[in-house]
């Protein structure tokens, strides 16, 4: 036995998991991955999802009786009340630790291991108020996962507590320079998170008793990043984990890659684009002062972006809804106000 590695205790582990529209297929293979990988238990959340794949679900839970608990809601009501009701249902089913999977995520083998060793690493060092993320990668081939890992190290995170809708100047103007080749990438100096996805998190039941659950009034996006970042607001520690792989395909992309703001302008789905503006721009008013000299300063380079993106692409129809997000975000107007 290597005595650099932490004895994992014995731990109920439930995997949780949040399905919609017709994914039954993509969920099926996410809940054989988790089991796969040795959790006692899986929740699966049907979140309005068709019926053909509602009967499908059945069906795979039907197959392993007494293994899946499988919760249908009537309609599609976001990932924040879906992931709420799955924590829920995890810790009812008798959980120490919930492993949260989005509906086409793939662990790649020994995941949960390393996830497992590195949340009792952090107890064992006094850390009860804990969580641990993986890394996402597009594939599970080596070279892929390897830049994942490199990027995840590399890539300096935007300063919720002085952004605005996710301009950090300070940021900005570095990976612009690193962009020109004038900055080398500084390699990120700790492992430690502000805040991280629900794909692949591990997070023990009573870390949940203890920071609640997911704001339901974001609907959906960023309401993962909010409800995690409670972790370091509350004195914990919220850890990357780059050994632990879990391959996170995309898929289709309703906004492309590149420069977000000039994605936003290009994007195909304007619920989809208010909610992840709406709800960013909560969040980060949130976590720090709201009107600081640096947070005016980010919302004026906001401001100016969007300008030349408006000129350059002649989407007014993308500027209206950005307007509408801002608006809401900053007077903190929550709620299902688009519908999916």
């Amino acid at each position: 036995m290597d005595a650099s590695r932490p004895t994992v205790r014995r731990a109920r582990v439930v995997g949780a998991t949040v399905t919609y529209a017709d994914r039954s297929a993509s969920c099926r293979a996410t809940v054989e991955a988790m089991l796969g990988e040795g959790v006692d238990h899986v929740v699966v959340i049907d979140n309005g999802s068709a019926p053909s794949s509602s009967s499908a679900l059945e069906t795979l839970r039907d197959a392993h009786p007494g293994v899946i608990t499988l919760c249908r809601r009537p309609r599609n009501d976001g990932s924040a009340p879906a992931f709420s009701a799955a924590l829920a249902e995890a810790r009812r089913a008798g959980a120490d630790l919930v492993w949260l999977l989005d509906d086409d995520n793939l662990p790649v083998p020994g995941a949960l291991t390393a996830l497992r060793r590195r949340e009792q690493a952090l107890r064992d060092a006094g850390r009860s108020v804990c969580a641990v993320a993986p890394t996402r990668s597009a594939t599970a081939e080596p070279d892929v996962v390897a830049r994942a890992i490199a990027d995840d190290s590399a890539r300096e995170p935007v300063r919720d507590a002085v952004a605005f809708a996710g301009v950090d100047t300070r940021v900005f103007v570095r990976r612009l320079l690193e962009r020109t080749g004038l900055r080398r990438p500084r390699p990120a100096r700790s492992s430690s998170l502000q805040s991280a996805p629900y794909g692949g998190l591990l997070i023990g039941s009573d870390v949940v008793q203890a920071i609640g659950a997911p704001d339901e009034s974001f609907v959906l996006y960023g309401d993962d990043l909010e409800y995690t970042s409670r972790i370091p607001a509350a004195g914990g520690r919220l850890e990357l984990v780059p050994e632990a792989v879990v391959v996170d395909p995309r898929g289709d992309r309703w906004m492309p890659p590149g420069f977000e703001v000039l994605a936003m302008f290009r994007s195909r789905n304007d619920a989809l684009l208010y909610y992840f503006l709406r709800n960013r721009v909560v969040r980060e008013l949130r976590s720090g002062p709201r009107w600081t000299t640096a947070r005016v300063v980010n919302a004026g380079l906001f401001v100016v972006l969007c300008g030349a993106c408006l000129v350059l692409t002649r989407r007014g129809d993308k500027a209206r809804v950005i307007l509408h997000a801002v608006r809401d975000g900053v007077t903190g107007r929550l709620g299902r106000r688009r519908e999916l």
